[in-house]
């Protein structure tokens, strides 16, 4: 049987359920008898089962000669176990397998039409950047006999699949500020606290608070793995940067207060700038290796 597809649609990407939504054509081509075709019965293996959108529409069923070329309209929520160590600067690697979803099945063989298949050109998917679309014939394996008598206790059930993978890029120069503006905000007002010499408080207040927000705002929108990334270490650094400033006001309202001016004179100068470059450097070691890639 040889399988091609047009894909038309990828949306619903939920970062907490672990999923995407898609839609597009298939098409098969079926060489042997009209009663043992197998095109409607198969599936997208890596979709959990809802009825209500996991399904394949049959358009159009044609007998050409000795081919019988069937055309689906699939429309499918994919299992997705995403990968948001670099959020936001991550890419992933999208797939959906499609075959036979009896594992014993045996005797069918898939090929793909490589020159037909590809994404709908006038498609977009908002804030990511999308490659070529790739499909290929690859198994999918069982390592077990799945209680059938007389078979040996390592048996392998292997079953052709037809992948449809693409990979999809997160637009980070949009990502990034809108994800981050409260952790921006608050290196701000840190900057401020250390060039003013009065009401450092509220501006050390304002960056506590405005971090916590962007906290909030990361806790609700990406799982916890996530945070174990660029994200939490990002957020890492803005909190050590306001301890720092923090104690930095303490030594400058309370132990220097009394000494002589000569010493403040020199101190100064240095809080700012060992700030600005304590966090520069911070951040530039947990940059994501496929920033540049």
């Amino acid at each position: 049987m040889q399988l091609g597809a047009y894909l038309t649609v990828i949306d619903e990407i939920n970062l907490l359920g672990n999923q995407f939504g898609a839609e597009f054509f298939l098409w098969t081509r079926w060489s042997g008898s009209a009663e043992t075709n197998p095109s409607d019965r198969l599936a997208v293996l890596n979709a959990p089962s809802d009825n209500d959108i996991d399904r394949f529409e049959l358009l159009e069923r044609r007998q050409l000669g000795e081919i019988s070329w069937s055309l689906y309209k699939v429309r499918c929520r994919v299992a997705m176990p995403w990968r948001l160590n670099d959020y936001p600067l991550d890419r992933h690697y999208l797939q959906i397998k499609i075959g036979i979803e009896n594992p014993l099945v045996d005797g069918l063989t898939f090929k793909v039409d490589k020159d037909q298949s590809y994404i709908d050109p006038d498609f977009i998917l908002y804030d990511w950047s999308i490659s070529p679309l790739r499909i290929d014939v690859s198994g999918l394996s069982i390592k077990s006999h799945l209680g059938l008598p007389g078979q040996g206790a390592n048996v392998v059930a292997s079953r052709p699949v037809v992948d449809l993978s693409l990979v999809i890029r997160r637009r980070s120069e949009l990502a990034l500020w809108s994800s981050f503006l409260g952790n921006f905000l608050a290196i701000g007002l840190c900057i401020l606290a250390l060039i003013i010499r009065d009401s450092r408080d509220d501006l050390i207040l304002g960056a506590v608070f405005s971090a916590a927000g962007n906290s909030i705002y990361l806790a609700q929108l990406l799982p916890a793995s996530a945070l174990s990334g660029f994200a939490g270490q990002f957020q890492v650094i803005i909190y050590v940067g306001i301890v720092y400033v923090v104690i930095a006001d303490e030594l400058l309202d309370r132990v220097f207060s009394s000494q002589a001016e000569s010493l403040l004179r020199y101190l100064r100068p240095v809080l700012l700038p060992s700030y600005v470059l304590a966090t520069m450097v911070s951040v530039y070691h947990i940059l994501p290796s496929n920033l540049y890639s």
